[in-house]
């Protein structure tokens, strides 16, 4: 124990004097959204607080929302510590998104075996709803001029951000240090961390970056932030909405049974969570609720299942309504949709079918129950009373009927107050 702790002093001791640096490192993977904003903005500002030399980001992303990547690139523009955007691991990529992450950093690096490009906006606004060729054409527009002026601030190659943006145009890690896209080729963090002590950088080059002995300090997503980053996924957010209206039916249904309505409270406020941030068509979410009103209505109205029908047809459509137009990024797998669908409608014509079974079948408690139940005229009579008394289930009831005699089965034919009406079987 006193070893451990000496070492901890002795490690301290050293990095405060100057001969150790440690160096934040990041790692975004996936989708660019605003937890992965929240994510990058507070490791960033762990880092300015700590006095890091510099931070370094291991980007791997397919793309992301624009919004988001807009409030990440003014972040960096503005950062005073050098941020180092390092493409990695091998197979990755800075896909649309990446490419502006990238570009306000102030060094770019790359792993041998990854690609940068693709930055095509229609990938980054989420939904093409608005995607006219005269509203595209202005957004294609935006987006390249603000790159040149990211492009021109750090000092790389304006040229090829119009080919990025206008063409897809992507390049690996060997042509992008050719064409003056990235800075530094690194095997791992450790090589990178290694090139980049006397590293000069900026667009007249007078800036140096100082690493004697840096030390990589991994800084992870919290948990918290690994759970909202992971139901941003529109998978995982359709999966949540779907349990939630089940959960919320059923327990409607079955009040009382707590469970299912916790669990679908709980399910629906999260998939609103993610909502309010992913790009979402609201006529979808209109037609997936107008399928809860059919199987609702299918329970006080029976129609021999055509208002389930139109449940079950209304789901199906407003599931795949629900990210339509959407880049491949934020779109909802039919893979996902369509078991989700079948079970969560069996789930319901299930619920239906014994709701409305209970609520035409005969009762069976209380004094109406009694209907149709049979039973033997007593053979005794109660406390000298001249009334006859049939026994039904252990119990004496006061009976009226025609010729009944002692042992005489019968069946009941209605309650009639605290007696019942009876016939001989």
């Amino acid at each position: 124990m006193k070893k451990i702790f000496l070492i901890t002093i002795l490690s301290a001791i050293i990095t405060t004097a100057g001969f150790a640096q440690q160096v934040p490192v990041i790692t975004v993977s996936g989708a660019i959204n605003p937890v992965s904003s929240d994510y990058i903005m507070r490791c960033l500002e762990d880092a300015r607080a700590e006095g890091a030399p510099c931070v370094v980001i291991r980007l791997d992303t397919p793309g992301g929302l624009m919004s988001t990547t807009e409030d990440i690139t003014r972040a960096f523009m503005a950062s005073e510590i050098p941020i180092i955007t390092y493409v990695w691991p091998t197979g990755g990529r800075a896909a649309s998104a990446g490419v502006f992450i990238a570009y306000a950093s102030h060094i770019v690096a790359m792993a041998p075996g990854t690609r940068i490009g693709a930055a095509h906006p229609v990938d980054m606004m989420g939904s093409s709803q608005d995607s006219s060729n005269a509203m595209m054409e202005k957004v294609t527009n935006d987006a390249i001029a603000n790159l040149r002026s990211i492009a021109a601030e750090r000092g790389r190659n304006e040229g090829w951000v119009e080919r990025a943006i206008r063409y897809s145009e992507s390049l690996t890690s060997e042509e992008a240090i050719c064409q003056g896209v990235s800075d530094i080729t690194a095997d791992d963090v450790h090589e990178l961390l290694a090139e980049l002590d006397g590293f000069v950088y900026g667009p007249t080059y007078s800036d140096t970056l100082h690493l004697p002995n840096p030390i990589p300090a991994e800084n992870p997503m919290t948990s918290v932030e690994n759970f909202l980053f992971t139901i941003l996924n529109p998978n995982i957010t359709y999966l949540l909405l779907m349990l939630g209206i089940v959960g919320i039916y059923l327990e409607l249904q079955n009040p009382g049974t707590i469970v299912p309505g916790v669990v679908g409270g709980i399910s629906l406020l999260l998939a609103f969570y993610a909502f309010q941030m992913l790009p979402v068509n609201y006529v979808g979410v209109a037609l997936i609720l107008l399928a809860v009103v059919l199987f609702v209505a299918e329970t006080q109205t029976p129609t021999f299942g055509l208002l389930t029908s139109g449940g079950v047809i209304s789901m199906l459509a407003g599931s795949f309504l629900l990210t339509s137009g959407n880049a491949d990024l934020f779109l909802i797998s039919w893979k996902v949709i369509i078991p989700t669908v079948i079970i969560a409608a069996l789930l319901i014509v299930f619920a239906v079918y014994k709701a409305a079974q209970a609520r035409f079948s005969k009762p069976v408690t209380g004094n109406e129950g009694l209907v149709g139940e049979e039973g033997i005229v007593a053979t005794k009579k109660i406390a000298d009373q001249r009334d006859t008394f049939v026994e039904i289930h252990g119990e004496l009831w006061r009976a009226e009927g025609e010729n009944l005699n002692p042992n005489d089965r019968v069946v009941v034919v209605k309650v009639n107050g605290n007696s019942i009406v009876v016939r001989k079987k």
